[in-house]
């Protein structure tokens, strides 16, 4: 099951549609919009202040509560601040994040995503565990993407027990996901595409303090 991050609060998110949930022609509709007006305007400079981009995101969500559906079923899970170190450091099982900006490159995030859960269903079909995926918003959880030194999405980080192995910045068809699935954590040989990949030894960072309050 996917999971997102840390930091979105739904009990202030309301949706116009308290009984019921987008049907998946609806949601397809409203991602249309949103790429359509994305692609309208692909040269908006970026707010760097975060009280002024705090600001700003209020307002947009204010007058276009439905741009995004907090209450979708398919929506990755909140995940409060404790629960990221349990999830991050306690468990040692594999653990994938997919860092994406729903207002950046949309349709390459969900290209990307969709490419991850059909890797995973490959891992599946082998009876193998597969590996746990966690959705981190930068428009949500900036502080942890920053920790993260993610700058440009969508972007695949590849963890296990605290540590990140690998980072993918391209994105890749399922069958190539799996066999980096199968190489990190199965035993599997190197993936011939992975001759010149570039060494991590790095960390995952805690939740940051501005995140967990």
């Amino acid at each position: 099951r996917w999971r997102c991050g840390i930091g979105r609060n739904a009990d202030n998110v309301k949706s116009d549609d308290e009984d019921g949930f987008m049907d998946e022609d609806e949601r397809r509709d409203w991602r249309k919009k949103i790429w359509d007006v994305i692609d309208k305007y692909p040269n908006v400079q970026e707010e760097l202040d975060p009280e002024e981009k705090r600001r700003k995101m209020e307002k947009l969500l204010a007058e276009y509560p439905l741009v995004v559906e907090e209450e979708d079923p398919d929506w990755p899970e909140d995940a409060e601040g404790r629960e990221w170190e349990e999830m991050v450091f306690k468990d040692i099982s594999p653990l994938i994040f997919l860092v994406h900006n729903r207002y950046k490159r949309p349709k390459e995030n969900e290209l990307c995503r969709d490419e991850l859960e059909r890797a995973v269903n490959i891992i599946w079909n082998c009876r193998l565990p597969s590996p746990r995926c966690v959705a981190i918003d930068a428009v949500v959880d900036w502080d942890l993407v920053s920790a993260l030194k993610v700058s440009n999405f969508p972007e695949l980080i590849f963890t296990k027990s605290g540590k990140i192995l690998y980072r993918e910045k391209a994105i890749r068809p399922a069958d190539e996901l799996s066999k980096i699935m199968a190489y990190f954590y199965y035993g599997a040989a190197k993936p011939p595409f992975f001759n010149n990949m570039e060494n991590f030894d790095e960390a995952v960072p805690s939740a940051p303090i501005s995140i967990e309050s």
